[in-house]
């Protein structure tokens, strides 16, 4: 795999900063074995920088207590430390270390911290862009998706169902859509 350059992505060098209303942090896990549970995080904070000689980095974080789910029933146990433990953890973080391929082939590789826990994580997905915006505003976009075992990042509560299956997965995939906005 080749590393992804400027001219590549047709990104020019600068700090491109996230567009919160566009943009989005969103999970899903298998439950019960079949169906799936999904929420998600508002605002995403993230930034692309693009420095003159051709670097890319891209990072982002959320607030753990910004999480979003249908039953906010579930949301004191999904904020103990059974899974995000919030009070000793407050964000999920994550900092790009290489970005490949092409705008319609993209795969940027970086450190997912959560839950205590920092593991490298790879996510493929495309970029668009860039494009003109209200203001004079050049904006592109950058849609990824990865899957990581939840174990790993230490959310190992698990509930045993009557026919022996386990209640949650432990695969969550992990889908993310920023636009971002050229400072």
């Amino acid at each position: 795999m080749t590393t992804a350059t400027t001219q590549q992505l047709e990104i020019a060098s600068g700090t491109y900063e996230i567009d919160p209303i566009h943009s989005n942090a969103n999970f899903e896990v298998e439950h019960s074995g079949i169906a799936f549970f999904r929420g998600g995080f508002k605002p995403v904070g993230a930034s692309l920088n693009v420095s003159e000689d051709g670097e890319i980095t891209l990072t982002g974080s959320v607030d753990v207590t910004s999480i979003g789910i249908d039953d906010e029933n579930l949301r004191p146990h999904l904020l103990s430390p059974d899974f995000f433990d919030a009070d000793r953890n407050p964000t999920v973080d994550f900092r790009s270390t290489e970005i490949t391929g092409s705008a319609d082939d993209l795969t940027v590789k970086g450190d997912l911290s959560m839950a205590g826990v920092t593991l490298p994580v790879e996510a493929t997905g495309r970029l668009r862009g860039p494009v003109t915006g209200p203001g004079d505003v050049e904006k592109i976009a950058l849609a990824l998706e990865t899957s990581i075992d939840r174990t790993a990042f230490g959310m190992n509560w698990q509930m045993d169902l009557p026919d022996g299956n386990k209640a949650l997965a432990d695969d969550i995939k992990l889908i993310v859509e920023l636009e971002l906005n050229r400072s």
